[in-house]
């Protein structure tokens, strides 16, 4: 059985694919042609009574031109921004989670850190605009941002890094991260 979205990944949804549809002009048949989706369920889908998988979503999305955060997010609220919305349940508890969204203009670096008990890089402001996610696989990061510390250990972090900042080890194992920036 395919998995399915759960209801509240869906709620922009409709309005978000018939929006994008009738700005290119086409009808519902148009986008289910160009998407090798049903007519069935591109009208289920816009009429918000369709728990769609992420796959056929996927499908909507390359044919609007679209990414899954554009066609799930509130079109609203600005981009590159903390998203959390559960996109698949699985029948044992498991889950999947949009968790961020990023509007790329220009590239994605992807930087992968290890600092030793004690070490510390202090980082300037980056330019506005730019967005960078931390994945802590081991040990834990102390993160400064001024005055505030935060300490992440084994876990993500959306980093608004249009401050001057600090990568710190203040423990006795070794940090291993990565550091996504885009811009």
């Amino acid at each position: 059985m395919p998995s399915q979205v759960a209801p509240a990944f869906m709620t922009h949804v409709a309005d978000n694919v018939r929006q994008r549809r009738t700005a290119a002009g086409w009808s519902q048949k148009e986008l289910a042609t160009r998407s090798g989706v049903s007519l069935r369920m591109i009208g289920a889908i816009e009429a918000g009574g369709s728990s769609a998988s992420t796959a056929t979503l996927d499908r909507i999305g390359l044919a609007l031109n679209a990414t899954l955060a554009e066609l799930v997010v509130d079109p609203n609220a600005p981009r590159s921004r903390v998203v959390d919305r559960v996109g698949w349940a699985g029948p044992a508890g498991g889950d999947g989670t949009l968790r961020w969204s990023l509007d790329v203009h220009r590239e994605v670096e992807a930087w992968e850190w290890r600092l030793q008990p004690g070490e510390r890089y202090a980082a300037a402001a980056d330019p506005a605009g730019w967005c960078v996610m931390l994945f802590v696989l081991e040990g834990r990061l102390t993160l400064e941002l001024g005055t505030d510390v935060i300490e992440i250990e084994q876990n993500a972090h959306l980093l608004d890094s249009t401050q001057a900042h600090a990568f710190a080890n203040r423990s006795d194992r070794v940090v291993r991260f990565f550091r996504c920036t885009a811009w």
